[in-house]
């Protein structure tokens, strides 16, 4: 037969003094975990898989401690777990906020039971998701490599497969040729344990004591772990998996927005109308709004209309709009992971998305019917907010590409720019206007846009 990795790895477990699959999976699950925090665990992408899985289960969470140093699993756990508590302050302060029109606490909990966990973990912990297919490929490997001579050598020496990984093969390869191969081996296992276990029992009798051999000392843990497997892979009964808990209840849609939905032909001027005086209005955006959207919530800033206008922004390279929004009194915030298409919630109870036909440059509306549901989903994709600053350059770092600028005489803040090709790092005693994004994974301001300004 072909002798490829996965025969030698295979080999290779055998040789161990427990399941081998066991001892397989636990190697991918370091292996996962090792890639994920020395290369990975920056990218924007796998922050979200973490922040929608609300990070590992218990037992891959605690194996990150035995990493080695290089991977720094201390400063890598830090960062991820920074974002679940993020996750877990935005969602909790607004199901209890008081001050919503209309927004009872109280009630919400007593009708959504178990939404908190659903509304958390969205997705199961990726490490698991990944493990898990290695397990049955490796179950794959050892039943189509036990009839060669020298696996079925190594297996007939080796401590076999543990119970619950027995169970799952006769599962999915009880019709393969070598299964009955398999079993007769297995059995002979099964046997010889108990044979050794019965030999520990009747040698507890103080009489026979001084002959009981290492082996027989050993195995009640031996046969602990033929029966339950290797701690943490085989989970208890308690039914206390996150994930499987949270789609127990009615599960959110993994795309925020609705398949079906009710197209009103008279979306804009309802959306019109309680863009005027809702408390608070949401938007996440892609591009630019339409100039009578954005005008209509304008002139409500202009006309001292109460409550609040956040815009979370995605991939908008246009600094100037961005600015627009920020000049307006928007609270502008960086985001990642939005909707394609332009999402408008109004007081956490009513919801917009925002179609837009290029070609004929017209737009219509759909009303979302879980805008409930929808105001706590997306409250997770903020990760910064825009900013803008006046100070004088105090500091360089050149190798860096980083500039230190003090603000109001006393508080100092290093900034870099998004596109330091583009940008020179202005000169010691500059004073300077920076536009740019304040992000929460850094201290270091993200520049957009710089002006020099004159002294008066």
């Amino acid at each position: 037969m072909n002798k490829d990795g996965s025969y030698f790895r295979l080999e290779e477990a055998l040789r161990k003094p427990e399941c081998p699959i066991c001892s397989l999976v636990l190697e991918d699950s370091r292996a996962y975990l090792d890639h994920l925090l020395y290369e990975s665990v920056l990218d924007v992408p796998i922050r979200l898989m973490l922040i929608e899985s609300f990070g590992f289960c218990s037992w891959h969470t605690r194996q990150l401690a035995s990493l080695p140093p290089i991977c720094a699993p201390t400063e890598g756990f830090a960062i991820f777990a920074s974002d679940l508590l993020r996750k877990l302050d935005y969602v909790s302060s607004a199901i209890i906020k008081k001050d919503v029109r209309g927004w009872n606490w109280l009630s919400w909990f007593k009708k959504n039971s178990g939404r908190l966990l659903s509304l958390l973990k969205q997705r199961p912990c990726p490490a698991c998701d990944h493990v898990k297919q290695f397990e049955t490929y490796h179950l794959q490997v050892l039943m189509d490599c036990i009839g060669d001579e020298e696996i079925l050598s190594a297996y007939k020496t080796s401590p076999g497969i543990c119970l619950p990984h027995l169970l799952i093969l006769e599962e999915l390869y009880s019709t393969h040729a070598n299964f009955s191969l398999f079993s007769e081996a297995q059995l002979a296992k099964v046997r010889s344990l108990r044979v050794t276990l019965d030999e520990f029992i009747r040698k507890q009798d103080f009489r026979f004591q001084d002959q009981m051999t290492s082996e027989e000392a050993k195995s009640p843990k031996a046969a602990m772990e033929f029966l339950v497997g290797r701690p943490g892979i085989f989970a208890n009964e308690m039914e206390h998996d996150l994930f499987q808990r949270s789609r127990t209840k009615k599960p959110l849609p993994s795309d925020p927005l609705p398949a079906r939905s009710l197209f009103l032909p008279d979306g804009r001027l309802e959306l019109l109308a309680d863009l005027k005086s809702a408390p608070h209005v949401v938007l996440y955006l892609r591009k630019h709004l339409p100039e009578v959207l954005f005008q209509s919530l304008r002139e409500r800033g202009k006309a001292g209309a109460r409550g609040t206008i956040e815009a979370v922004a995605e991939d908008l390279p246009d600094v100037s709009y961005l600015r627009s929004l920020h000049d307006a009194g928007f609270s502008v915030f960086y985001g990642i992971g939005l909707p394609q298409e332009t999402m408008i919630l109004v007081d956490r109870k009513k919801g917009w998305l925002l179609e837009e036909d290029e070609k004929i440059s017209t737009w219509r509306l759909r009303r979302l019917k879980n805008a409930e549901d929808l105001s706590l989903t997306m409250l997770w994709h903020k990760f910064g907010t825009a900013v803008s600053l006046r100070g004088i350059v105090i500091h360089h770092d050149c190798a860096g590409e980083l500039f230190s600028l003090v603000i109001h005489g006393r508080t100092e803040q290093w900034c870099r720019f998004k596109n330091s090709a583009a940008n020179k790092i202005p000169d010691l005693g500059a004073q300077v206007e920076i536009f740019g994004w304040e992000k929460w994974s850094t201290h270091i301001i993200e520049v957009l846009d710089l002006t020099e300004l004159r002294e008066t």
